[in-house]
């Protein structure tokens, strides 16, 4: 192993191998021992996004080694259920893009609510983003964006198809690292095709059947686009299931409860079932939309299951 220490990116990492960006060049790295083993169980010790440390190898000059990772200044997480660990979706970004579509799949706000909780768990910015505007959209569906837009998050509307919007999403984009994020099917990598013609990521068609889409992209991995544009590009899941959030806390990632919450009788006020909460009264006056509410309710109820599933386990 080379004495020459380098730092780099991880653009992406497929079978214990990672793809490392430095100084122009690009390595094909292993993790080296045993260096990054972490407090508690993690599914992924190296994420896309990753500032890390890389020494390369001197008889192979496009390969090396990973031998440490350095601080992260965000961390973009799920728990994957199969393997019943944190995963670590992407590091190092400053925004989330939560791509949606209007139909084929629906659109299902509810699964938006989840990404906005991460994202804020996480201290980034959300832009959401519809895809397929060229299709009709449901007078539920503007009442939602409608409200996505009264409590402060950016929305955008795109047609991949069309081209509708993706302007607006690039300008939105400049100067921030962002990482795509949505189910299968609405179109993420057609939105990154469309924004870069060349690119020619696969995509895939949405079942008839189950009104659902196909995974298509099968690992996530940072791309350089034109402009400076600096994006990861994830693959596509059925659900999201939320990490690093105590149900405790669940309130103060819904923004739209933040001046409300000193209102209530209770200062420890979870906005279940207490008298005098401003939450509630807020739901029933029209202050909080009522599906954001019903969100807010079964992602508490998730949370509360898994923290007394996994009390004392090394996530808790």
């Amino acid at each position: 192993m080379s004495d020459v220490l380098l730092t780099g990116v991880v653009l992406y990492g497929m079978n214990n191998i990672y793809t490392v960006e430095s100084g122009g060049r690009e390595f094909r790295c292993r993790i080296k021992g045993k260096v990054l083993r972490t407090e508690r169980i993690e599914y992924n010790p190296i994420a896309v996004g990753d500032r890390v440390d890389v020494r390369p190898d001197e008889y192979t000059p496009e390969a090396g080694w990973i031998t440490g990772r350095q601080p992260r200044s965000s961390v973009l997480s799920r728990w994957n259920k199969k393997r019943q660990a944190v995963q670590v979706i992407a590091a190092n970004t400053d925004t989330l893009v939560g791509v949606s579509s209007l139909r084929s799949p629906p659109f299902r706000p509810r699964f938006l609510d989840r990404l906005t909780v991460s994202a804020e768990a996480a201290a980034l910015q959300t832009l959401i983003v519809v895809n397929k505007c060229d299709l009709p959209r449901e007078q539920d569906t503007e009442k939602r964006l409608a409200d996505y837009r009264r409590i402060g998050y950016e929305v955008l509307l795109c047609s991949a198809k069309t081209g509708e919007g993706v302007p607006a999403l690039v300008e939105a984009l400049q100067g921030r690292t962002a990482v795509f994020f949505g189910q299968s099917g609405v179109g993420k990598s057609s939105l990154l095709n469309r924004i870069e013609p060349g690119l020619a990521l696969t995509v895939g068609e949405v079942s008839q059947k189950h009104n659902r889409g196909s995974h298509t992209t099968s690992y996530a991995r940072m791309l350089r686009l034109a402009g400076g544009l600096s994006i990861i590009d994830t693959p596509g899941v059925r659900e999201l299931e939320i990490a690093d959030v105590e149900p405790e806390q669940l309130a103060f990632r819904f923004r739209e409860f933040e001046e409300l919450a000193p209102q209530c009788a209770y200062s420890a006020c979870r906005h279940l079932d207490e008298p005098e909460c401003a939450v509630r009264a807020a739901v029933e006056s029209g202050g909080v939309h009522p599906d954001r509410y019903e969100s807010y309710l079964r992602i508490y109820s998730d949370l509360k299951s898994f923290h007394e599933e996994h009390h004392g386990s090394p996530y808790g």
